[in-house]
């Protein structure tokens, strides 16, 4: 693997490039509070809502887009109750709910869910934001199965008995016109190769394909896009990327994509159960809609030709 220290300070933007223009702030295309980007009287969950990307970036571009409702969900109830105040000051009108959740718990999934669907019965969007990343080696033999495995039962069954829930509820009214929301904070590790993060690279690929399954699911009834936020300055960083002295995004340019990708069903819809980095400029994405849904861009394949066609000859 090349020393990343000696890489330029912008390489994780630039190496990861689909569009021709990308972003580390907010730009006009995304910005929450214009009428296109509107989210009045919807109502949003978001986990992993106490610190990092969910309280500093997601919260407040929901919030700043007029959402009606959102329902905060992290472990830590001080926090979360301290985050509801700062949300009351962007807008003093927003209704929250802040529930102190581990979301790899069952019960505790379920209890969470009983009390939103009883304050909320129609819930527009969820964002699986919770996440932990606890790769102990970058070497295989030397990785404790149980720390390996943390990353799952967050990262993967978290976000499952999240979306569980959710659509539980939500399929009795999600239609093509208004179909249920979901987004799944990804990781651009899913699709390199960085031992010293092998846990977490590999609980994110296996959700960008939960993600991907789950909108094949539910063919125009459900809208479910996966995020990468690239590189921000949270408390599960890697020292081996912080030592690396790369660039931090600011995170509100990921809040307000996702306000973006869940203001519009029908402008975000080529992107269903497709994955994107949240630094792509969505009017170049969204130019080339054709490309990327002819194509099958944007999602986890096996680089090979199969089929037996290709042996006709």
């Amino acid at each position: 693997m090349a020393d990343l220290a000696a890489l330029p300070k912008d390489w994780i933007v630039t190496s990861g490039q689909f569009t021709r223009k990308a972003y580390t702030t907010v730009y006009p295309a995304i910005d929450p509070t214009k009428a296109e980007n509107s989210l009045k009287e919807k109502t949003v969950v978001v986990t992993g809502a106490s610190q990092g990307l969910g309280a500093r970036g997601i919260a407040p571009a929901f919030v700043k887009a007029g959402v009606k409702a959102i329902v905060l969900i992290a472990r830590k109830a001080d926090k979360l109750a301290a985050f509801e105040e700062e949300l009351k000051k962007i807008n003093p009108d927003v209704e929250t709910l802040a529930l102190s959740v581990d979301i790899s718990s069952a019960y505790q999934v379920c209890t969470a869910w009983s009390e939103i669907n009883t304050k909320y019965p129609k819930v527009d969007i969820l964002v699986n934001n919770a996440g932990v990343e606890t790769t102990d080696s970058d070497k295989t033999h030397e990785q404790d199965p149980d720390i390996f495995f943390r990353n799952f039962e967050v990262n993967v069954k978290g976000t499952h008995m999240m979306t569980h829930q959710y659509l539980k509820a939500a399929v009795s009214w999600a239609t093509t016109a208004e179909p249920t929301k979901i987004i799944n904070m990804a990781s651009s590790s899913a699709w390199g190769v960085w031992p010293f993060l092998a846990a977490y690279s590999n609980s994110k690929l296996a959700m960008i394909q939960y993600n991907t399954i789950v909108a094949a699911s539910y063919p125009g009834t459900v809208l479910s896009i996966a995020v990468n936020p690239g590189l921000n300055d949270t408390d599960i960083l890697p020292s081996t990327l912080r030592e690396a002295g790369f660039n931090f995004n600011d995170p509100m340019p990921t809040g307000a994509t996702l306000v973006w990708l869940m203001a519009d069903p029908a402008r975000s819809q080529f992107l269903n159960g497709r994955v994107l980095t949240s630094e792509w400029d969505v009017e170049e994405l969204a130019a080339r809609k054709e490309e990327i849904t002819s194509k099958n861009l944007l999602t986890m394949q096996l680089n090979a030709t199969l089929g037996a066609e290709q042996f006709a000859n």
